[in-house]
């Protein structure tokens, strides 16, 4: 049974890598998993629960950063150094998936709940790079905005990853130091403390 779901989940991301989210049709997936289409109905009775086991898998496989990461860390902007650089090693890890993603974000609605969970995992890591700022939206907002965003437009411009990482610390790093300059260290907490999502175990 086991084995039937992963060859199943196997066949999926093979048919995502060629074609995209849309190739990976219930027919599609059993001729390539060397199933009945009923066997793939019965493991994934709707195709969004197709799509959230192989985004799972996707994101296993490349190994997500976790909280681990920022072990021997301290402050918020040696946090969100650490996180940067990190990420930026996750992404590369994973680029062909990140063209996927990309590619049928507007088409796949069926990543609408990996992509749910992933961007959780993500603010997790946030919060905990933060650490006393966690709860300072806007730093959130900027970090955020720095880690994912910049980095891709960056990538998709041309520049190399450690270029990319080096202009992203260039805008954060200075932002931030102010930030925590400006913060009151009464009014927030000052344990290094990040949401469920980030303290688990990498997927």
């Amino acid at each position: 049974m086991a084995e039937t779901r992963s060859r199943i989940v196997s066949a999926t991301l093979g048919l995502y890598r060629e074609a995209g989210i849309d190739a990976a049709t219930v027919p599609a997936v059993a001729r390539a998993a060397d199933v009945a289409p009923a066997t793939v109905r019965n493991h994934f009775p709707r195709p969004s629960d197709l799509a959230e086991a192989a985004a799972a898998a996707i994101l296993a496989e490349l190994g997500m950063p976790d909280a681990r990461i920022f072990d021997g860390v301290d402050g918020p902007v040696a946090g969100v150094e650490r996180l940067v650089r990190e990420l930026s090693v996750f992404y590369e890890r994973g680029n062909d998936w990140w063209l996927v993603r990309e590619r049928d974000r507007e088409r796949g609605n069926a990543w609408a709940a990996p992509e749910a969970a992933y961007q959780a995992e993500l603010r997790g890591l946030v919060a905990t790079a933060l650490g006393p700022l966690a709860d300072d939206g806007v730093a959130t907002a900027v970090v955020i905005t720095v880690i994912e965003p910049l980095y891709f437009a960056l990538r998709g411009a041309g520049s190399a990853p450690a270029a990319a990482v080096d202009v992203q610390l260039s805008i954060v790093v200075p932002w931030l130091a102010e930030r925590v300059s400006g913060a009151n260290p009464s009014s927030v907490p000052t344990s290094r403390h990040g949401s469920g999502a980030a303290t688990r175990a990498s997927r």
